[in-house]
């Protein structure tokens, strides 16, 4: 079952996004990935969403690769904690 996945940074910012992202390398979807978006949250800090095929293959995705890319690029401790929940529907 699909899910999405929300984590709020609030002491993040779109240069620390960026680093992270260029460390990913990413050029297509990972593994079980459907949808990204990223962005400023409303209360600052920095906001992303995605959708994936399961919870575990995000799970699978922030263990094995954003979790070190934190690390990697000095963004100061571990990601936020990620809320999911079951999707009965997107557009896509």
């Amino acid at each position: 079952m699909a899910v999405a996945m929300l984590v709020d940074n609030p002491h993040g910012t779109q240069e620390i996004y960026d680093k992270i992202r260029d460390h990913l390398g990413i050029e297509e979807k990972p593994a079980g990935g459907i949808f990204h978006a990223a962005g400023p949250g409303p209360d600052g800090g920095w906001r992303v969403i995605e959708i994936w095929e399961s919870e575990d293959d995000a799970k699978r995705f922030l263990k094995e690769r954003l979790v070190p890319a934190f690390q990697a690029v000095g963004a100061g401790g571990p990601p936020p904690t990620p809320q999911f929940w079951p999707i009965y529907n997107y557009m896509g």
